[in-house]
């Protein structure tokens, strides 16, 4: 079946642009009349509009998010002989940008939010650790409350991957706002999104702001003037103004994956065979829902029949977990639960278009199936 023709998608770009199409071409056409493509007047907006919202100092917009988490990791001097904690349980970037730092990867198993898990943290401590690389998963907040203490106790950096978790929040503070800097995916697939790749890194340290804006451009100060070797990480001008266009119905996006997200846990609650996100603690967590993940005790069946005899798109993401990864060398590492939760994941369709109807459908299905 092809994309194109699923009776729920699991997301609805085309939908949203035609939302969109008028605002978008007109900021398409203003910023190509002045020809202002680079690091202008969108990007320097873009960043101002983020840090306020974010809560933070400084907001860098950058190429993408993967090049968010290594200029993030080079600014801190992380290199050969340096150890990063971080999970599998994640996209292949969050490794990516340890390893082209020439670190070493450590990894930690995650816990029943999916998340880093706390109380397996300090037993991955060596002295050669320096910075502990939490990733928010599916819109959920890790116990930054718990890492910091950890880290503070250790003299360890945090940097955040916020890729999945503009917008959510723990402790009314936002991701990406509790680390030394904080990365961010604009990616398509993501909540807040580009109509392409873009990516940020935020920061409350003037010092590590002022390193990754020349570790985006070349390590240019000024156009004459270059203090060392750098990038070509720039977030450029269209994307910024699409974001733009974007940002004021940012919170009405993320309410209504929050209304979608209690519509599945409703309606699937106490099917068995079935484990739900687990709900949030009130006044703890501010969830986004990136990805409205369930577990399922056949999965693999349970998708099939979702893709092919109900017409649903869904994704088993991040199976097999990176550490099962030939290629990537990492197969040394235990990880029990990583590897239980990569063989029963199942994301549902989840995006601000969906109406009840479709969602009716989903659950009737995912009901039919193991019922």
């Amino acid at each position: 079946m092809s994309t194109n023709t699923y009776r729920v998608p699991y997301i609805d770009l085309p939908g949203e642009f035609s939302l969109f199409a008028e605002r978008l071409t007109g900021r398409f056409r203003d910023i190509c009349s002045r020809g202002q493509y680079i690091l202008r007047d969108e990007v320097q907006e873009l960043e101002t509009r983020t840090a306020a919202y974010l809560g933070v100092r400084h907001a860098i917009g950058v190429g993408n998010g993967s090049d968010a988490l290594l200029l993030a990791l080079k600014a801190l001097g992380i290199g050969p002989g340096d150890e990063v904690i971080t999970v599998a349980h994640t996209f292949v970037a969050t490794l990516a940008a340890i390893h082209f730092c020439g670190a070493t990867p450590v990894l930690v198993d995650i816990g029943a939010d999916h998340n880093l898990d706390p109380t397996r943290l300090a037993a991955a401590i060596t002295p050669a650790t320096r910075v502990v690389l939490p990733v928010h998963l599916n819109g959920r907040c890790c116990d930054m409350q718990a890492l910091q203490a950890i880290c503070r106790a250790h003299g360890l950096d945090i940097v955040e991957d916020a890729a999945q978790a503009f917008g959510s929040r723990f402790q009314s503070r936002h991701a990406g706002s509790f680390g030394r800097l904080g990365c961010f995916s604009l990616h398509p697939m993501k909540v807040f999104h580009a109509l392409g790749d873009a990516g940020l890194v935020v920061t409350d340290d003037d010092e590590l702001a002022s390193r990754i804006r020349l570790l985006r451009n070349h390590g240019h100060q000024s156009k004459e003037k270059i203090l060392g070797y750098g990038f070509n990480s720039r977030l450029d001008n269209l994307q910024a103004g699409f974001l733009l266009e974007f940002f004021d119905h940012l919170d009405t996006w993320l309410q209504r994956r929050r209304e979608i997200a209690a519509h599945y846990q409703q309606r699937l609650a106490g099917l068995q065979g079935i484990q739900l996100p687990p709900p949030p603690a009130p006044g703890e967590y501010f969830d986004t829902y990136s990805s409205y993940v369930i577990r399922s005790s056949r999965r693999n069946a349970l998708r099939n029949y979702l893709l092919h005899e109900c017409g649903i798109e869904v994704f088993s993401h991040w199976d097999p977990p990176l550490h099962r990864q030939a290629a990537l060398g990492l197969s040394a590492w235990h990880l029990p639960r990583t590897d239980e939760l990569a063989a029963e994941v199942l994301s549902l369709p989840i995006h601000p278009g969906l109406n009840d109807d479709q969602l009716a459908f989903v659950a009737d299905c995912i009901r039919a199936f193991h019922g």
